[in-house]
């Protein structure tokens, strides 16, 4: 073998290995260390016999052994320099030598290496093809990955956006209700500077004006006993002795000889101890009898508290709260503003503050008032809750719905709160949250109509039309002796009717029908007279039905639905009253243009009065407003067949069979209009096409048709 040759076929070996490690898959074995050991064991043991085979001069089985060793590592450059070493002994033998080891030798090699060249030179060029197309796809799914990437980023950008947009919303917010707690904060902590001072200087005072005087210190002691008597026989419920206890300490007031600029401060507290004891014990009476004579005497005294010292927070409360329940709004928030600026760390004050508030429809005032009842006493769930509903007043939801959801945190049997996040879910349109806080209601209080009432609207339209059923069922169980609810009959039937129960519904319309007179509302009224009558006219009973329609358009003369089915009443009377039912659809339309129905049925009554023009105008109308509906198609066909417009009529009938080919009248119409239009064969062909398809459609007809063309 010529030695170029030998060495090319070495390198092309060793090439053939390198692509194969380059290309084949890498392993990891467990216990790396033990099979690297073993695998040096080997190669030297497999180098010694190389070298024994070449001492022999047996190189074809020297290369053999070293090849093998150069398949685990091509790069190793001592085997690659011991197979340089066999090759060239190899080479310098003559023919006749090689010939004669070669015949030693239990293997004889034949390499041709132009061969193996070419082949190599392919294997590359393919290799070389495959890896530009596996780049290419690569490139194409690395652009594809781009582009889902780049629609990720922006979509994530944007709602990073919103969050960001929401965040620093619900930021200034924030910012701004802590700025508020700060300055209401620093007003309390005044107040409170201001009346630990007031109270210091009273007592400071007391005890000096005592101190200076016996006789005072006497009369003083007095007051105060006959308040502590007068206090424990209402504890007792004595009431006539705490009232005599009470004018007693009064009738000590004012103490002699006392400091005038002290005294008046000391009348005035001690007045306002007696009307709040008198106060307190009224919110505790056993009949509206006693209820009323204590708040009477607590008035008196919480009066005469302020007249000594406007400051008597406690007096200008009570005040207030007398104005509040006699429905004085002005007077009770002039007292209870002066309640809240002298003592503005009440909680309770604060609270019925915002109520009056409210009551006066001053909202943003009453958020704040309530706001800062909760601040003060986080705990007080009706705080918490007129919060949530002055929120919902003003027209924020959001934060009504998480006043209500911390009221139940506060106070879970708050049924309220519950029923009032389930309303503002209903108007978020969360359906399923808003049944939860239904049935959360319902738990709390399963005799709660409302609730029963709106759970079932709830399913309603959530169309869970069973559960709706059940839910209004279970509400007009509770439904008191004697009494109707015709909104809630009115919502059974509806329900009823749409699970197909049309005679069970019929009885529920029934009764709502006989008991609507009671409602003030009229569309309420109208609404649940209307669904008597369609139920009437759905079961067959159509004077019935023509004469609650008629009540319908009493109650509310531009009711639409009740015109347009009245007016179909009138049109399917044998004979049809089109006149009647022509002034019905045209006081619809005058109410809505763009009503389907109304349209339609404008067009059949004109074309039943056969003026054609205004037939083919409404139907028009009613195609366009439903492109597809095949009926208004046909009823436009047909008038203008009647009013001798063949062309329009035939244009329009080929398009109703286009959309369906299987509307065996109108082919039949279609042909009559064919024949009008002299085009006898064209009719023809419709007819026997029915012929075939249909053989037993309007046969006589079709064959009478067919005789007449002959």
């Amino acid at each position: 073998m010529d030695r170029k040759k030998k060495i090319a076929l070495g390198a092309l070996i060793a090439m053939i290995l390198v692509l194969g490690g380059a290309l084949g898959g890498r392993l990891i074995l467990s216990g790396g260390e033990a099979v690297s050991g073993a695998k040096n064991k080997s190669r030297d043991n497999t180098i010694s016999l190389v070298n024994l085979y070449y001492q022999k001069g047996e190189y074809e089985r020297a290369l053999d052994k070293l090849e093998s060793l150069l398949l685990d590592n091509p790069n190793d450059q001592e085997l690659l320099a011991l197979m340089e070493k066999i090759l060239a002994a190899k080479d310098s033998l003559s023919a006749e030598d090689y010939g004669a080891v070669a015949a030693n030798s239990s293997v004889n090699v034949t390499v041709d290496t132009d061969g193996l060249q070419a082949a190599m030179q392919s294997s590359i060029d393919s290799m070389k093809d495959q890896l530009e197309k596996s780049n290419e796809k690569l490139n194409e799914q690395i652009a594809k990955n781009n582009e889902e990437a780049e629609k990720n980023r922006k979509a994530m950008a944007e709602l990073l956006k919103k969050q960001q947009e929401q965040a620093a919303a619900e930021k200034a917010r924030q910012e701004q209700i802590i700025a508020q707690q700060k300055a209401a904060e620093e007003e309390r902590r005044k107040a409170e500077e201001l009346r630990k001072k007031q109270d210091a200087e009273r007592k400071a005072a007391e005890e000096a004006l005592m101190r200076k005087n016996a006789a005072v210190k006497k009369e003083i002691s007095g007051v105060n006993d006959e308040i502590q008597q007068a206090k424990a026989a209402l504890n007792a419920g004595n009431i006539d002795s705490a009232v005599s206890h009470f004018s007693k300490a009064q009738n000590l007031l004012p103490v002699a000889g006392g400091d005038p600029e002290y005294e008046p401060a000391f009348s005035a507290s001690k007045n306002t101890e007696m009307a709040s004891l008198l106060y307190e014990a009224s919110q505790k009476a056993s009949s509206p009898e006693e209820k009323k004579r204590l708040e009477n005497l607590a008035l008196e005294y919480a009066k005469k508290a302020v007249s000594h010292d406007p400051k008597e927070s406690a007096s200008q409360y009570i005040l207030g709260m007398n104005a509040y329940a006699n429905k004085d709004y002005g007077k009770a928030l002039e007292y209870l503003t002066k309640a809240v600026e002298n003592n503005n760390s009440n909680a309770l004050y604060y609270y019925n503050l915002g109520r009056v508030q409210f009551q006066m429809k001053k909202f943003t005032e009453a958020r704040y008032s309530f706001s800062t009842s909760c601040q003060l006493d986080p705990n007080y769930a009706p705080a918490r809750y007129n919060l949530g509903i002055t929120n919902n007043r003003l027209n924020d939801p959001k934060a009504a719905l998480s006043d209500f959801r911390k009221v139940h945190d506060i106070d879970s049997h708050h049924e309220n709160s519950y029923l009032e996040e389930a309303r503002i879910l209903m108007r978020l349109n969360d359906k399923a949250g808003a049944i939860i806080a239904y049935k959360n209601v319902i738990r709390l209080n399963n005799t709660n109509r409302s609730a029963l009432n709106e759970l079932g609207t709830a399913y309603s339209s959530s169309k869970k039309f069973p559960d709706a059923e059940s839910t209004f069922r279970q509400s007009l169980a509770m439904l008191p002796v004697g009494t109707d609810d015709p909104p809630t009959y009115y919502n059974l039937s509806t329900v009823l009717y749409e699970q197909n129960k049309i005679d069970d519904a019929l009885v529920y319309a029934k009764k709502a029908y006989d008991s609507c007179g009671s409602l003030k509302d009229k569309n309420s009224k109208a609404n649940i007279m209307y669904n008597y009558a369609l139920l009437c006219d759905k079961t067959g009973r159509t004077d019935q039905a023509i004469s609650v329609y008629a009540e319908v358009l009493g109650v509310n003369p531009s009711h639409l639905k009740t015109q347009i089915n009245l007016g179909v009443m009138y049109m399917n009377m044998n004979p049809p009253d089109a006149d009647m039912a022509l002034s019905l659809f045209l006081k619809a339309y005058a109410q809505d243009k763009n009503n389907f129905e109304v349209n339609n049925n404008l067009g059949s009554a004109y074309l039943s009065k056969e003026n054609y023009t205004e037939s083919v105008k409404y139907f028009q109308n009613a195609l366009k407003l439903d492109p597809k509906n095949n009926d208004v198609r046909f009823n436009l066909a047909q008038a203008f067949a009647s009013d001798s417009q063949y062309d329009n009529a035939e244009t329009t009938y080929k398009e109703l069979l286009k959309q369906d080919p299987e509307n065996w009248d109108g082919y039949i119409e279609l042909a009559k209009v064919c024949m009008a239009k002299s085009n006898n064969t064209a009719a023809s062909k419709y007819l026997e096409f029915i012929k075939i398809k249909k053989p037993d459609y309007r046969k006589a007809e079709i064959e009478s048709l067919l005789a007449s063309m002959k």
